[in-house]
């Protein structure tokens, strides 16, 4: 038997062939797309989608508003000495304070002579305006003042990476991401490490906190309930194949180009690496992959999509398009040997193979002719 028949050439991974071959299955596990620049700046802008866009940037007007749950005060004052407020004492000083109160579950508040008022869902001015009505037939002029000393539903709740956990009141001026964090302490480490959460209702979307730092569209106005948490979430992707390293590395950049993740391992190896044969390997959601792809499936329970993106340098636009392709945390960075280097491979097995009966030979005739 010869030895090309029963030897296996030992591999890295796949050839660039194979994984064009795979991708043309029925059964396929993945989709293979070749990156040209156009593809590069779709991604690129999926990427840089705004949190404006994923929950609006308009300004929470009716944080002023009163709450269930708040606690408030009504002062009342009247013009006379003898009214149903005054204290016996000079008409610029009578007046009566009502103690702090909760709103209750029912939204509402109770004021002597008043009887019970809403003060859920109207702001301070609106409930002195109904106060005032109500008691326009018993005290002499009434004038009220209504003030919410716990603002306890217009809160929002910040947890994670900060100085200090907690719930954060909102004032009528509206408050941004970065407002309420730097009134939780602010970040308690590096912020390229840190990745900003904010949960809103049934939706939560998380960017880098180094891009809500420099990008202002993404320091959004907060509103009442949401949840915003820091989470230390160091960046990473790994490189496999023939480069000139085979590692996984931490990234502080704020977003990381393919050409600059390259170099961070020394290049492809110039004796190895098919330059057509650069693979980022990815998981994407559906709807972004039917871009380029119509008939592209989901794989996962999660409605994602395996996905191969290919970039050839032997095209002389391939630089390029290193230069705008954005690496993502996680991504796993594969370089496919060329056809020369598993030839070599091949060539120094059977080399490897072949000698030590070579060598054998030769001491066989050198013990015979000792033994003449």
């Amino acid at each position: 038997m010869s030895a090309s028949s029963c030897t296996v050439i030992p591999s890295s991974g796949p050839s660039a062939g194979e994984i064009q071959n795979g991708a043309k299955k029925v059964d396929t596990p993945y989709v293979l797309i070749n990156v040209t620049q156009t593809v590069a700046d779709l991604l690129s802008s999926t990427q840089d989608k705004p949190l404006s866009v994923a929950f609006g940037s308009a300004r929470k007007t009716s944080s002023s508003t009163i709450g269930v749950g708040d606690t408030v005060t009504v002062s009342i004052w009247e013009a006379s000495e003898n009214g149903l407020f005054s204290a016996g004492t000079s008409a610029r000083q009578s007046g009566a304070q009502i103690p702090e109160q909760p709103v209750a579950e029912n939204g509402m508040i109770v004021v002597p002579y008043a009887g019970t008022v809403r003060a859920a869902g109207r702001t301070p001015q609106e409930v002195k305006a109904q106060i005032e009505k109500s008691l326009s037939g018993m005290a002499v002029e009434p004038q009220v003042l209504v003030n919410v000393v716990k603002n306890n539903s217009n809160t929002v709740t910040v947890t994670g990476e900060v100085a200090g956990s907690g719930r954060i009141s909102l004032n009528g001026a509206g408050q941004r991401l970065m407002d309420v964090i730097a009134s939780a302490g602010g970040p308690r480490t590096e912020a390229h490490q840190l990745a900003v959460q904010i949960t809103r209702g049934m939706r939560t979307e998380t960017i880098p906190m180094e891009k809500l730092i420099s990008d202002p569209r993404e320091n959004i106005y907060v509103q009442p309930n949401d949840v915003i948490t820091l989470i230390r979430q160091p960046r990473s992707f790994t490189v496999f194949g023939a480069t000139m390293a085979n590692a996984s590395l931490q990234f502080d950049e704020s977003q990381l180009y393919l050409n600059q993740a390259l170099a961070k391992v020394g290049g492809l190896n110039d004796d190895r690496a098919n330059a057509k044969g650069v693979f980022i390997y990815r998981r994407e959601p559906l709807q972004e992959i039917r871009r380029f792809v119509p008939t592209a499936r989901a794989m996962h329970a999660d409605g994602t999509v395996n996905v191969i993106y290919q970039v050839d340098l032997k095209d002389p636009s391939g630089f390029f398009v290193l230069k705008s392709f954005k690496v993502n945390n996680g991504d796993l960075v594969y370089i496919a040997n060329s056809s020369l280097a598993e030839i070599r491979k091949f060539s120094t097995l059977i080399s490897t193979t072949v000698s030590p009966v070579v060598q054998g030979a030769s001491v066989a005739d050198n013990l015979n002719s000792l033994s003449n």
